[in-house]
Order: structure tokens, then sequence, then C-alpha cells
């Protein structure tokens, strides 16, 4: 038997066990994207990683050859490298598909006519519309017009620290820095500050000149994709849906500067 250290042995352990994993998540992407033959260097490196790390860990027990145990060691690794590689690719294929599928819907500016047919009230279905696309497009002129000369919105953060209230005047020159920020990054539309994913209506109702309506929004504040709560109160003003109240309840802060 020959002595070595427990931490060199536990690097090189871990790096024949990661190499295993990587070679199988490229085979496991290979197969689903069609690259058959890619498998024609990536299944033997898959090979490779599980016999250097059987052979490794058993060299250093006194054995000289390969043994039943080692065979077995040796299957262990692959199925394991296989079954975790194929974890991996699949979370990581559905969260690109999540993604894709909420860029488009945001670019297409349809996202809020969607959401907004959970409304019966026509007037109030189109007010709600306009003002998701017009968020979603960061179109400050277009929620000029929304929100009320009275506007406010409330934000309560779980991280990074409350949000406090805006105002109408402090939450459209928000938006404007937002986009400012993001145009200098991500091209002159800016929408990168603004991603949005799903939304779903759950509740709206309608008290006279006053509406109510809660919802939840997937969106990318900078830190990921979250969830944001929303309740909106809406107020009829000379015969249109001004929005007059804006709660949200959020996980992060925003990261657009």
């Amino acid at each position: 038997m020959i002595n070595v250290d427990p931490r060199a042995l536990w690097v090189a352990n871990s790096a024949f066990n990661g190499a295993g994993v990587v070679a199988a998540a490229s085979a496991w992407s290979s197969v689903f994207d069609g690259k058959g033959k890619r498998l024609l260097w990536l299944a033997p490196a898959l090979l490779i990683s599980a016999w250097l790390e059987t052979n490794f860990n058993f060299a250093f027990a006194g054995a000289a050859s390969m043994s039943l145990p080692m065979y077995r060691h040796l299957a262990i690794d692959l199925a394991a490298f296989s079954g975790l590689a194929l974890v991996f690719v699949f979370l990581r294929r559905k969260a690109t598909i999540f993604t894709t599928r909420s860029a488009k819907s945001a670019s297409s500016g349809t996202a809020g006519v969607g959401a907004a047919k959970a409304i019966s009230n026509p007037q109030l279905r189109e007010a709600m519309a306009s003002l998701l696309n017009s968020a979603d497009q960061a179109d400050v002129t277009s929620l000029a017009e929304i929100y009320a000369s009275d506007f406010l919105s409330v934000r309560v953060a779980d991280e990074g620290g409350g949000l406090g209230s805006l105002t109408r005047e402090q939450m459209l020159a928000f938006l404007a820095q937002a986009v400012k920020s993001a145009s200098g990054k991500a091209g002159a539309d800016g929408h990168a500050a603004v991603k949005t994913g799903e939304t779903v209506i759950h509740h709206a109702e309608i008290d006279g000149d006053t509406a109510f309506v809660l919802m939840i929004r997937v969106k990318d504040l900078g830190n990921g994709w979250e969830p944001m709560f929303y309740t909106l109160i809406w107020k009829k003003q000379n015969g249109r849906w001004r929005l007059l109240r804006e709660f949200v309840h959020q996980k992060t802060v925003p990261q657009w500067s």
C-alpha cells in the first residue's frame, strides 16, 4: 500500500470526477442536438475519466490490476457521471427554453394582451394590456399617460433593503435611467433592463370608478428571473382608467446601473 496525502487524493478524485461529468454532459448535449460525431471522442473521454478515477483509488490500496470490485466501481462511476450530467443538461435546456420564450414574449409586444384576457371588462382589459406592454417596452411616454397625476408605487424587496415608494415623476425618471443604463450595455433599445417572462392576472374587480387587479409577473431585474407580486389600484378619470397605486413585493433590488 502506498501512503499519500489525503488532500492530494481528494484533488485527483475531484478532477477525474469533474472531467467525467463534463464529458458526459457534452455527450448528452450532442445526443439532444443531433451531433453524433462528437461522441467518437466524448465517449472515450468519459470512459477514461472513470477508468482513471477507479485505478487511482485502487492503486493506492494495493491493487495491481483490474479486479471485479474495480470493474464494479468503474460501472458505478459511469452511471453516476451519466446520471448527474443528464440532470444538469436537462435543467440547463429547460432554463434556456424558458429564457427564450420570455425574451420572445417581451419583444413581441403581445404579452400584455394575452395576460389581460383574464379581465372581463373591456376598458380595464385594454388599460391593463397597455400598461404591461408599455412597461415591458420601457415606453416612458406611454406610461406617463397611464399613470394618474397622484400615482404612487410602493415596493418592498426581500433582499438588499426595501425600495420604499416612488411618485409618478420619480417612477418615470427611474425607468428612463434604467433604459439609459441598458442602452449602454445591450444596444439602443434598452430592453435588457426590463426583461419579462410569464404574467398571470389572478383577480380583477371593479367597484364604481375604482378597479383592483392582482397579478404575478416573472421578471429579470439584473439578478436572474424571479416572481414579482403586484396589487394595482385603478381610478377612472374623465372616462379613462388611470393607474393610481401600485404595490409590489419582489425579491431583489434592480441591478441596472
